[in-house]
Parts: C-alpha cells; sequence; structure tokens
C-alpha cells in the first residue's frame, strides 16, 4: 500500500508537468492577434460589463467589456475583452451591444517602462472602441456581475466612511482594484517595498485565514480547514476572481492544508502549475513571479534567516524579521530587473509598519460588512492607515532608503541564487564544508561587486534618447561622465509619463538625478509630467520658458514650481551655455526676446559635440523659422512632431540635418507627421525616424559618428 501511495505520489506530479508543458506549447494567439485583421474597421460587439471598470468623465462612459459576440463582416470567433468608450452613460451592469471603430491599446515603448504590451496580453485585453455607439442594453444581472455590485457596495462605503485619500488603499487592500490610488501613494509604497500591500495580498489572506480558524474554534480541525477554504473561496468572488486574489488564495490554502516543510514545498510547486495550466499568459506576469517567489522564500529560506538574526531579538520580532528577510532574498533579483531599484528600509517597513496596516485592513472589512458599528471601525481603520503613511514618509525620506542599480546583465541573477543557494545549506549541499561554502560565497560576492562597479564607473559615448511619450516630446541627454540632461517631459491625460516611462527609464541607467531639467514652453504634451518628475527625481537646474503666460500656462507653472523645492529655477535667454561635459554643451540658440504665447515660445536649444550636434525645436512653426541663421546641425526633432506648419524647406536647408526624429503618438488625431513634411525631409536627404514606429530611439555620438537604434528592433543596445 505504501508503495503504491509512493507511485501516487509520483505519477500525479508527472501528469501535471505533461499537461503544463502542453499548455505552454499550445498558447493561443493573444487577443490583439485574433484581432489584428480588424483594426481601423467597424465592429459590432456583444458582452458583460465589468461594473469595477466603469468610470464616468466628461460626458463619456469607459468601461472593460466581456466580450460574447464580435460581428465584422461576420461573426469572429473572439471571447476575450475590450476596453470600451461610449458617449453617454453605460449601466453599472447588465449586457450592452456597441458599435464603433476598433482601435489598438497604448503602448508606449522605452526601456524601463510600463510593458503595457505584456500587460494587456495577460489581461486579454484586444484593443479598444473608442466613442462607440451603444446599440442595445441588456439589462439581466449575470452570477458574477452580482459579487462585483457588492464589492462595489463595499468599496464606496469604506471610502465614504474613511475619505478618498485612505479609502482607495483600503479598499484596494481587502477588495482587490487599486485604479483608484494617487500615483504618489503608490510610489510611497514602492520605495518602502510595501507595493505588495496596494492590493489583496498573500499576507492578508494568511492573516484572515488565521482569524476565520480562531473564531471556528468549536469546529473539529478538518471541518474547520474546509469551511475556511470554502469562505476565502466566497472571498476570492466578492474581490473579483482577479489573478492577485487567486495567487493569493492559492498559496494561503498550501499553508492551510500542508504539513511540513516538504510538503508545503510541493504543494507549492503543484498549485503553480495548476495556476500556469489555467492560464499560461500568467508566467510572464510580475505578480505571479514575486507571489511565488516570495512564498518559495519563505519555505526553504526561512531557517537559514532565522540562524542569521542575533537570538537575543525578542521572539515576535526575529520571527517577524526572519520572515521578511526569506521573502525579500528571494525576490530580490526580481525586483532588481523589474524596477532597476531595491529598498534598504524594506526589512525595517515590513516589520513596523505592515502588522499596522494589516489590522486597518482586517477592520475596514468587517466594518464595511456590520451594519451597526462599522462605522467606528471604519474611522479607526482610517486613523491607523494616516500613522502609517506618516511613517512611510519618514522612512522613503531617508537617505539611500533605496538603492538605485540599473539595468545589470542575466549573469549576475545566476550568480546571486547560486550563492543564495550555498548560504541555504540545503541538504542536498552537505558535502561541502563551511569553510568551502564561505570562499564560494566570497567569491560569488566579488564577482557581483566587481560587474556593479563596472556598471557605474564604465566609460560611455555620448548618447541621446528620443522616448516614446506618445503625442508629445521628452529627449534625455546621458554625457560620457554620466551627466544628464531632460529636455520637456511629455504629458498624457490617462497617465503619468514621469511614472511610467521617465523615471523608470533613468533607473534604467543608474540615475536618480539629472543635471537639468528645460522646457521648451508650456504646452501640456511637453510639459505635463514636469510637476511629477521633480517630485520622484533630484533635478539640480530647472530652465523655464520666456513666455508670455496665460491663465492655463500659469496655473502649469505654479503647480511645476510647488514640487521645484530646492532647485534652482532660472527663466532662460538667448546665448546661455551649460556645459555638461568636457565633450558637451547645451546652447539655448534662440529664446524670443519679447515673450509670447503658445508654440512660437519655444526656446531653440542645440547639444553640440565633436562628434556631432542636436537640434531641439520644441514646436516651433514657420512663422518663428523664417527669421532664424542657423548652422547646419547633425541631428534634427522636428518640430511639433511633424506638423505641416514646422520644418518649412527654407529651415531644413540651412540645417541639412543627416538624421530627422519625429516624436508623436501612434494614431494620432491630428494626423502628425504631415505627408509633405516627409516629403521635404526627404528632398534634403534626411534619414527620417519616428518615435510612434519605432519607439525609444537612441542616439550614439562616438569617434565613428552618429549612429541611430529603436528600442523595437535594436534593444540588445539599450
Amino acid at each position: 500500500m505504501l508503495q503504491k501511495t509512493r507511485y501516487l505520489r509520483l505519477f500525479l506530479p508527472f501528469m501535471l508537468l505533461c499537461i503544463l508543458f502542453f499548455r505552454l506549447l499550445t498558447v493561443p494567439p493573444s487577443a490583439e492577434q485574433q484581432l489584428a485583421s480588424c483594426f481601423g474597421r467597424q465592429l459590432v460587439v456583444q458582452g458583460a460589463v465589468e461594473p469595477l471598470s466603469v468610470r464616468r468623465l466628461d460626458g463619456f462612459s469607459s468601461a472593460i467589456l466581456r466580450c460574447e459576440k464580435v460581428y465584422s463582416d461576420t461573426e469572429l470567433a473572439y471571447s476575450g475583452r475590450l476596453r470600451v468608450s461610449v458617449n453617454g452613460e453605460l449601466p453599472q451592469v447588465g449586457c450592452v451591444v456597441l458599435k464603433g471603430t476598433l482601435e489598438r491599446l497604448d503602448s508606449l515603448r522605452n526601456p524601463g517602462g510600463f510593458d503595457a504590451a505584456s500587460y494587456n496580453r495577460v489581461q486579454e485585453l484586444g484593443g479598444r472602441l473608442r466613442k462607440a455607439q451603444l446599440l442595445k442594453i441588456e439589462p439581466q444581472v449575470l452570477w458574477w456581475q452580482r459579487f462585483a455590485l457588492w464589492n462595489k457596495k463595499l468599496s464606496e462605503r469604506i471610502e465614504a466612511a474613511t475619505g478618498a485619500e485612505y479609502g482607495a488603499l483600503l479598499s484596494g487592500m481587502v477588495l482587490g482594484g487599486n485604479g483608484r490610488l494617487d500615483e504618489e501613494t503608490r510610489e510611497l509604497f514602492t520605495d518602502n517595498g510595501l507595493a505588495h500591500l496596494l492590493s489583496v495580498s498573500g499576507t492578508h489572506i494568511v492573516l484572515l485565514t488565521g482569524l476565520l480558524l480562531a473564531l471556528l474554534q468549536w469546529v473539529p480541525l478538518p471541518w474547520r480547514k474546509v469551511i475556511v477554504i470554502i469562505l476565502l473561496a466566497a472571498y476570492a468572488l466578492l474581490c473579483g476572481l482577479r489573478p492577485p486574489v487567486l495567487r493569493a488564495l492559492a498559496m494561503s490554502s498550501v499553508l492551510l492544508l500542508g504539513g511540513s516543510g516538504a510538503e508545503r514545498g510541493r504543494l507549492l510547486c503543484l498549485v503553480a502549475s495548476l495556476l500556469l495550466c489555467l492560464q499560461p499568459l500568467w508566467l510572464a506576469d510580475i505578480g505571479f513571479q514575486l507571489s511565488f517567489g516570495a512564498a518559495a522564500g519563505l519555505l526553504w529560506l526561512l531557517p537559514a534567516c532565522k540562524r542569521l538574526l542575533p537570538q537575543a531579538l525578542p521572539a515576535p520580532i526575529g520571527e517577524a524579521a526572519a520572515v521578511s528577510l526569506a521573502a525579500q532574498l528571494a525576490v530580490l533579483p526580481l525586483e532588481v530587473y523589474y524596477f532597476h531599484q531595491f529598498s534598504l528600509i524594506a526589512l525595517v517597513s515590513n516589520i513596523v509598519l505592515v502588522p499596522v496596516l494589516e489590522i486597518a485592513a482586517q477592520m475596514a472589512l468587517v466594518g464595511a460588512l456590520l451594519p451597526a458599528c462599522g462605522d467606528y471601525l471604519l474611522q479607526l481603520a482610517a486613523w491607523l492607515t494616516a500613522q502609517v503613511l506618516t511613517q512611510a514618509r519618514f522612512f522613503a525620506e531617508l537617505p539611500y532608503s533605496t538603492v538605485v542599480i540599473g539595468k545589470i546583465p542575466a549573469y549576475c541573477f545566476v550568480i546571486y541564487y547560486a550563492a543564495l543557494f550555498v548560504w541555504a545549506d540545503f541538504p542536498w549541499l552537505q558535502f561541502w564544508s563551511n569553510r568551502e561554502r564561505r570562499c564560494i560565497l566570497l567569491l560569488h560576492a566579488l564577482l557581483l561587486a566587481g560587474t556593479l562597479a563596472y556598471q557605474q564607473y564604465c566609460t560611455l559615448p555620448l548618447a541621446c534618447y528620443f522616448l516614446d511619450v506618445g503625442q508629445g516630446d521628452c529627449a534625455v541627454i546621458v554625457t560620457p561622465s554620466q551627466r544628464v540632461a531632460i529636455i520637456d517631459t511629455g504629458g498624457l491625460k490617462n497617465i503619468s509619463t514621469a511614472t511610467r516611462v521617465i523615471t523608470p527609464f533613468l533607473r534604467y541607467l543608474g540615475k536618480r538625478e539629472a543635471d537639468i531639467l528645460l522646457l521648451s514652453h508650456y504646452d501640456f504634451d511637453h510639459v505635463g509630467a514636469a510637476a511629477d518628475l521633480l517630485r520622484q527625481l533630484r533635478v539640480k537646474k530647472l530652465l523655464l520658458p520666456n513666455e508670455a503666460l496665460t491663465e492655463e500656462s500659469q496655473r502649469v507653472q505654479q503647480e511645476i514650481l510647488a514640487q521645484a523645492g530646492r532647485t534652482q529655477v532660472h527663466v532662460v535667454q538667448s546665448g546661455e551655455r551649460y556645459t555638461l561635459d568636457d565633450n558637451a554643451k547645451l546652447v539655448l540658440v534662440d529664446v524670443p526676446q519679447q515673450a509670447v504665447p503658445g508654440n512660437e515660445a519655444s526656446t531653440l536649444a542645440a547639444l553640440h559635440s565633436a562628434q556631432g550636434s542636436v537640434l531641439f525645436t520644441g514646436d516651433m512653426g514657420e512663422e518663428r523659422e523664417r527669421g532664424l541663421q542657423l548652422q547646419q546641425y547633425t541631428v534634427l526633432k522636428a518640430g511639433h512632431h511633424g506638423s505641416y506648419y514646422s520644418s518649412s524647406m527654407e529651415f531644413l536647408e540651412q540645417v541639412q540635418p543627416k538624421l530627422t526624429v519625429i516624436s508623436c503618438g501612434r494614431g494620432n488625431r491630428y494626423g502628425h507627421p504631415h505627408q509633405e513634411t516627409l516629403e521635404r525631409l526627404q528632398a534634403i536627404g534626411s534619414n527620417v525616424v519616428r518615435t510612434d514606429e519605432l519607439g525609444c530611439i537612441k542616439v550614439v555620438f562616438d569617434a565613428e559618428g552618429i549612429k541611430c537604434y529603436s528600442y523595437v528592433y535594436h534593444k540588445n543596445v539599450f
């Protein structure tokens, strides 16, 4: 009988691995690929509205639609999801029939930035119906929509009792979904190593499991576990069965059902394989990797972490510190790989702040469910949350609370995990003596330190990066001595390009400050992210445009200055020079002597070096171009995103650029760049590259001249 059980234990994992391998080999086309032939065409879509996704703004309603039927000329075999926007109101629940033109989802392609394409693929989002026509509403409420409605009502009660700031955080922790959370709070939690708490986390589920087990003490243990798992499954339905919730539920079930560490390890691998059989694309999801990485660290590294910490520590503090350390050591390479930084304060933050915040979350959940005294619990939860946020800000402001690493080679991760295995003293490594293990660890540490030192201090050629910020402008200059100048910041209404593009890109390069931030003029697509960038990044000198201020531009200027802090602020004048390096100078070629509003107030700036030069034109048009006397430049950043009213032939014949960069958004409604502008550039023999087609563009100036690379086709050189 024992032998049969042993064979069964081996057979089941083997079959599961075979199924998983088959699923990974037969991954169906992504949602976007399924609709590839339909972009730009009219579609009629029938589907169910996801209640938690409905947003209303300026007379428009937007939501995510779970598609049931999709028609073009004929019915299409598509069962994914679509983003939709309607001129009017979408119902919170029920099914709708919409008609609209299918568009691709926006995806900004930059090194280190948010990978929207991968996110959309995991979320099964195939595209967008913008300004669609609402043809029909079918009011029947589906079973999963009822859970979403309960979720929405509970979230609204939490936010009504605790306020918008604390309510968004607490409802995200206990009910899932953090779409209403402001960027500043997200950054604060990330800097403290607490980002895992911004949604329904494994920690929260584990504490909830413990609470339920304590309340059901009168039930026999086997039945108690079954009841708890059923209640947790109902809770997962309430939270919308999102991937983070499923992962948290799965890991809690492992801890609940598993016995010894070995059994829990096998169960964890089994659960991960089952989830990947359900959706293979989760393997590429950052949250999936971090969740199971942290769980693996708790199962296999916790004993070694307990031995590492001083035995004199009080038992609760020592246990909490060991748990936090084990999880962080396991996921540290993943954090560096995806975010290019790690938090030095995370160990302290997780010990001090997590218990308080989890108590607040439990209070918020109970308070939302109780009709009588719930408001008092919610207010107490809000007060505890306020204390946590205050302390988190203090931790984040400490010097070197976070360390920016930048991009590091893949072999560093292999070295790190190999050293971790040796340090953890797994049984299958017992053939090494303690002295041999210490020598191996020292060798690995020296290799990692040497690689990081080389990354920080190696000399690279002068480079200018034109970031993909949609319909906007942003350029980053990096000199051989590692000085950084930023020209414009871009600006999008739905997202912060500082948070999604510029700051992650600089972290990718290993930078945590900029020497110069030059704003060409006050149009939103050039300065919209400036305030956010100044809040996130230390900037030594801020150069403001000499522009006649309208009411709107004055408001923008005040927002920027409010975040400037200790930054040196200066309004630009023609002829000013700023030395970035021995071989690189930023020159303000032309600034209007009399302040004028709008595009024609754009500061004309140039980067000069021995190997080449770049002319930055902002949104300058032909009216201003006519009065200029300019030298030739190697690279031109085309004015006003390549519009018809910029880059006139007279101007181009003066500049004679070998390479022209056009920064514009994919499928923008302005039709940029204009075909006649492209023809003018072709007529003078200039090579044209565009961010809407190529993503981030890197121009390198070295001894051999200039070289141009695009992020779409040359990721390996970024």
